[in-house]
């Protein structure tokens, strides 16, 4: 179709119009996007801001409460020091839970970074064993400990706060899923190759194939509905696993039904000078998306 000059002038100043519109629109959008990431942002602060006054608010008076009663229950005598032994197992319980708490709320954001020291292993560990005692001995559960023997302490270049948080945690499941008077085993060492190993193994409920991936997926329980006879939140392993991953090292489960089960975490030995910024691939981890129960 042929179009005259004014036609084309005609036909030239409605896309241009068209495309002054477009642009506009697109300015438009982009102020709006631009102002969404701020308040993003500027929510992403505060939240940040939150949970760190509000683990403030809240460890204060609970370490104070667990060095109170701690105090109590090593010098008082008969029920006295009994309750005060309660009171301190459950602070203490709500301490590691709390803990959880606020780690994956740092997972998620990508707050959570390595603070890689030199760690007296043997020290850690022997701390989580003797601090999951009195929620074992409610059960006639044992824990019985491992340490690897060496002339030399048992130490290791890892971060001692999360090392700790990822043996709590599969201490803390196996005391949950072991039956009465059952024995519960904790060793940790170090391989042939260097690497820290700790592992937790237990005679409990076991664990079926097809559910040892979904197992450290969050917020998973096994057990779903009101009549599950295991308590929790199902973050525990998820967390374990994160933390794991973020330590550049591994998880491994080995597990039958009826048969118990055996979480080995294995940890390369980092330097001190590695950055300690190192987290997941893409920055976050998402803990508390697509919330599901399984």
């Amino acid at each position: 179709m042929n179009l005259t000059d004014e036609e084309l002038i005609r036909e030239l100043t409605t896309r241009f119009a068209q495309s002054r519109k477009a642009f506009s629109d697109l300015s438009v959008v982009n102020r709006k996007l631009a102002e969404m990431n701020r308040r993003l942002e500027q929510s992403e602060s505060l939240k940040s801001n939150f949970l760190s006054n509000i683990r403030n608010e809240i460890n204060n008076p609970l370490n104070a409460i667990i060095g109170l009663a701690g105090q109590l229950a090593s010098r008082g005598e008969g029920e006295v020091a009994g309750l005060a032994s309660m009171i301190c197992a459950e602070a203490n319980n709500l301490d590691f839970q709390l803990r959880n708490i606020f780690l994956a709320a740092e997972l998620e954001a990508g707050d959570a970074v390595p603070h890689i020291v030199r760690v007296n292993v043997a020290a850690v560990v022997v701390d989580v064993v003797e601090s999951f005692r009195f929620d074992a001995s409610r059960k006639s559960v044992e824990i019985e400990l491992e340490l690897q023997q060496t002339d030399e302490p048992l130490l290791f270049t890892t971060d001692a706060e999360k090392l700790q948080v990822i043996v709590s945690n599969l201490l803390a499941n196996a005391v949950e899923f072991s039956p009465y008077g059952d024995v519960i085993t904790v060793f940790a060492g170090i391989d042939a190759e260097g690497q820290l190993v700790c592992a937790v193994c237990d005679s409990g409920m076991g664990i079926a194939e097809d559910d040892k991936k979904r197992i450290f997926d969050r917020f998973t329980q096994l057990e779903t509905g009101t009549t599950r006879t295991h308590p929790g939140h199902g973050l525990g392993l998820s967390i374990t696993r994160a933390l794991t991953d973020l330590l550049q090292g591994t998880i491994a489960v080995d597990s039958m039904p009826g048969q118990g089960a055996l979480f080995t975490v294995t940890l390369p030995a980092r330097s001190i000078s590695d950055d300690e910024n190192i987290f997941a691939e893409g920055g976050n981890l998402f803990l508390f998306d697509e919330m599901s129960e399984k």
